[in-house]
């Protein structure tokens, strides 16, 4: 199950006292939505979207979480959202999981849950709506986690190992820190004791009835809800709510839900945490403040100025450290959400090793040059119309915001009352926030983000020696220091010149044809041979997608160059184009929906990128920038090197590092073209060779192939031709890429790793690589091979055996240099058990060969894959895709028929066929991680 965490320093959930909270809104809720409250308190919301076309999705809230636990139920309401897809009333078993899988609906990817301090939120989304039965189904599960799940004694017993494994799987460097930390963030109350997974004792030896107490106690209708999202008829929707959760009833005098608070402390607590495994130093300064439990204009507006600072002040340092030679690698500044009744405005830094001090001092000195003098009325009109550009954007692609956007969001309005409007309403209202916020009330507003009490610094590192940390007085000393320092008022850039000075003189079409079995896409040729695919939809109101590629790539680079190719695009990137650097660059695209990424893979290079209809031309003004006027700045490639030096330093001998670089060495044969990042990696780099080599790369239009699709405007052909037809080109060069043979060795390859580990753990990573005629029935073959292994891999090594919170079974198909296929299989789990697991994944990979598969269980799997096809036919990004695999490949479109005759004609026998020959001596890697014996200790 998902475990609520994001990057800690913005999303930290925590929160001494408990208290009675009833969060509310004076903001109406959009009228597309129809909600009502049941008698027994149960509240329901029915929105209908439709995309995906025909498909709709099940939340099911609940307003408890691990806060509510006592201290001997310490990780039981994880432990019981896991329990939810182990038996209800009308589910025995896997009942659920099994039964949305036969129709498509993937356990993980679509059906799965999460628990954090305050919440516990299951959802079974994509589910098909035309299926009445389901949908029946879907609402009946969703009764049954109301109050109706079994908790029987086996099926207890059998999870407990899950969840040891949980635990073990989480239990990587940033989780320690944030342990550590939490113990300063959460002081004086009760989540300085709940990590959402618990405590491992409690997990292996609770009583039976200690988690039937808790889910009597806490899940009840009053504290849930049941949010239904998409293309659904919402008032027979409210039917069928009404009619299945009416009768639940709500328990006789039922224990009141309380919230926990964080004790406000004078001035500022602080907090040291080091871990040997740690990538770098980060010190975050959390301000204070009480969570608003009435949402209302006012909040509202209050909120949107303070983000407008924060922005601002964001912009400003990224600008700081792009034109300076700083102490610091990243700044950054913004609200969290540090609990129910609790928010903070956090400052963020990363610091050079060893200048801790220095950047701290950096980051408190622009901060403070923000507060004392303010911002710049440019500044701000600049904010604002980038606010407003993406809110016209969403506004544009109203539908294409899919059902678990719209879910989320409505768990976010039954939690804690968030506003949910119409995106037409919410457009309107931020346009005229907009217009009313002057400059003097931003410059008011910056200076009341920070406080003089409840503040917590937390400081978090590496664990070495020779790491030395400033004390909390040293920081104090610097606070009150800057405070005092004279400052000197930002300076705005002038960023008014154009994007591109020069006059084009561009290139006409010569040479147009149809695009064969895709009705309305065309490829055209350019005066300059640039090769040019459109294809017009309306899959999508206001969305342009766009790549380009060429042949040849990192492969035809020197061996020694490989590590300068490998910097080239960042580099490029972090410099910026034509007259602007980077930073600047992004202030003259402020307001504009249009982004493009260059690459260079071993095989080809080329550009990603995507704008809406009225951005088109920027999109081609920057591909032609990066094209003919890439800029190249020392001063960025200094700070990627130091970067670089930074990372090496704090995780050169860790051991996710040395898993990593042991899995790349035996997959490539120890190939000197793909380098691990080590000191010889840093001496081999070359400032001029990573700027030769992307002019190199990134030239001549005319061997190039540029595909768009989407809302494409009328005058996209003049367009392309002033700015494509543009690009300087060389009709006779034309470059192919060179076959490096960056495979494993032939036979089995294996390495077993033994290292010192803070909790005992084995990590296991198996992968088979073979040669194989690529074809649609091969491609198909090889994915339902790697779904139904990793369905029997879930059964065996998860739920009977306990051994691992889950195993990932992956697949691939290459086809460049040659057809290639790879299957990937890699796990966690108890070291003592490592051994018996591994031997489970490779009799089922056995048993493949020797038995032909139940055929309902393949046709389960290809009932994903065609649900799967269906949702992305409807996408701008399938017909991107398929065009540039049709036009790299020259093939023809595969239409829905020969998709679905394909897929459909496979059977158990093919299945048994192809898994005897794929696995018949294919190129094996297998490399065991494993932590060395312990002495007596702790159970695990």
């Amino acid at each position: 199950m998902k475990i609520f965490q994001s990057k800690y320093w913005l999303f930290v959930l925590l929160i001494g006292f408990k208290s009675v909270a009833q969060f509310s809104t004076t903001v109406p809720l959009s009228k597309d939505v129809v909600s009502g409250k049941l008698k027994n308190g149960m509240k329901y919301y029915i929105l209908h979207n439709e995309f995906p076309k025909d498909r709709v999705c099940f939340y099911f809230a609940q307003n408890v979480g691990a806060i509510l636990e006592n201290d001997d139920q310490n990780g039981l309401a994880h432990f019981l959202e896991h329990m939810a897809f182990n038996g209800t009333q009308n589910f025995e078993g896997k009942g659920i999981i099994d039964m949305l899988e036969k129709k498509g609906v993937r356990f993980g990817a679509d059906i799965n849950a999460y628990t954090a301090q305050d919440q516990t939120v299951y959802n079974l989304s994509n589910v098909p709506a035309t299926d009445s039965k389901l949908v029946d189904s879907c609402l009946l599960a969703l009764h049954d986690w109301s109050g109706f799940l079994l908790l029987k004694d086996a099926e207890i017993d059998a999870e407990r190992g899950v969840i040891r494994e949980e635990w073990r799987t989480r239990r990587d460097s940033d989780f320690r820190l944030r342990l550590e930390t939490d113990k300063t963030l959460y002081k004086g109350s009760k989540y300085a004791k709940r990590d959402v997974i618990g405590d491992l004792n409690i997990i292996n030896n609770f009583d039976y009835q200690v988690l039937r107490d808790y889910y009597k106690k806490w899940y009840r209708p009053d504290l849930q809800a049941v949010i239904v999202v998409g293309d659904i008829d919402v008032k027979e929707i409210e039917k069928k709510i009404i009619a299945t959760f009416s009768s639940i009833e709500m328990p006789k005098n039922p224990t009141e839900r309380y919230y926990v608070s964080i004790p406000k402390n004078k001035g500022m607590e602080y907090v040291l945490a080091k871990d040997k495994e740690a990538q770098e130093t980060s010190i975050v300064l959390y301000y204070k403040k009480d969570y608003d439990k009435v949402k209302n204009k006012e909040t509202i507006r209050r909120d949107l100025v303070n983000n407008l600072c924060t922005d601002m002040i964001n912009r400003r340092y990224q600008e700081f450290i792009q034109n300076n030679e700083t102490a610091v690698l990243k700044m950054a500044t913004g609200p969290s959400e540090v609990s129910r009744l609790t928010n903070s405005y956090s400052l963020y830094v990363v610091p050079k090793n060893n200048k801790t001090a220095e950047g701290f001092k950096e980051m408190m000195i622009e901060t403070e040059r923000a507060i004392r003098y303010g911002f710049t009325q440019k500044e701000l009109d600049r904010n604002k119309e980038s606010v407003l550009s993406y809110y016209e954007n969403l506004l544009q692609n109203k539908d294409k915001i899919d059902n678990d956007t719209f879910s989320e969001q409505l768990v976010e309005y039954f939690l804690k009352a968030v506003p949910f409007e119409s995106i037409e309403t919410e457009y309107e209202n931020i346009k005229t926030r907009l217009a009313s916020i002057s400059l003097a009330e931003i410059n008011q507003a910056v200076k009341k983000l920070q406080t003089t009490d409840n503040i917590v610094m937390t400081v978090t590192g590496p664990d070495k020696s020779d790491v030395v940390y400033p004390t909390k007085e040293d920081y104090l000393k610097i606070m009150a220091e800057v405070k005092k320092m004279p400052l000197e008022k930002y300076k705005e850039t002038d960023t008014n010149q154009p994007l591109i000075i020069a006059e084009l003189k561009g290139s006409k079409v010569t040479k147009e044809t149809s695009i064969e079995r895709v009705k309305g896409a065309k490829s055209y040729v350019l005066g300059n041979g640039a090769k040019i695919v459109l294809y017009p939809t309306t899959l999508a109101k206001d969305e342009v997608l766009f790549s380009a590629y060429s042949l040849g790539g990192s492969s035809l680079i020197k061996t020694e160059d490989i590590p300068s190719s490998q910097i080239a695009v960042s580099l490029v990137e972090s410099s910026g184009l034509g007259v602007f650097k980077s930073t600047d660059l992004k202030d003259k695209l402020n307001g504009k929906i249009a982004n493009v990424k260059p690459y260079i893979s071993e095989l080809t290079e080329g550009f990603q990128g995507s704008s809406n209809q009225k951005d088109f031309e920027t999109l081609l003004q920057l591909v032609y920038l990066y094209f003919e006027q890439p800029r190249f700045d020392k001063d960025s490639y200094a700070r990627m090197l130091t970067g670089f030096s930074n990372s090496l330093e704090n995780a050169a001998n860790t051991n996710p590092k040395v898993f990593q670089d042991t899995i790349s060495q035996l997959n490539y044969n120890h190939n000197k073209r793909v380098p691990l990042l080590n000191e010889e990696f840093l001496k081999r780099l070359s400032f001029e060779k990573a700027s030769e080599i992307y002019k190199e790369r990134i030239q001549n239009a005319a061997d190039f192939t540029f595909v768009f699709t989407g809302n494409l405007p009328e005058n996209a052909i003049a367009l392309l031709e002033k700015y494509i037809g543009s690009i300087t080109s060389d009709a006779n060069k034309k470059e192919n890429y060179v076959d490096n043979h960056l495979d494993p060795a032939p036979g089995i390859a294996k390495q077993l790793l033994v290292r010192e580990m803070n909790v005992p753990k084995a990590s296991v990573y198996i992968r088979f690589v073979k040669q194989f005629p690529y074809n649609y029935k091969n491609v198909f073959t090889m994915h339902i091979l790697s779904e139904l292994l990793s369905k029997k891999y879930l059964d065996l090594i998860r739920e009977e055996e306990g051994g691992s919170y889950g195993v990932h079974v992956s697949n691939s198909v290459s086809r460049l240099p040659s057809d290639e296929y790879s299957m990937t299989i890699n796990f966690d789990s108890d070291p003592a058990k490592e051994e018996k697991l591994t031997k489970i994944v490779y009799e089922q990979i056995a048993l493949m060969q020797q038995k032909e598969v139940k055929e309902e269980d393949i046709q389960s799997v290809k009932n994903t894959v065609l649900k799967a096809r269906a949702e992305k036919v409807l996408t701008n990004g399938f017909w991107l895709s398929s065009l540039n695999n049709m036009i790299l490949h020259n093939e023809t479109f595969k239409d829905d028929v020969i998709y679905k005759k394909t897929l459909n004609e496979i059977t158990a026998a093919d299945l048994k066929a192809f898994a005897k020959e794929f696995f018949a001596k294919p190129s094996t890697v297998e490399v065991i991680m494993k932590s060395k014996p312990q002495v007596a200790g702790p159970e695990y």
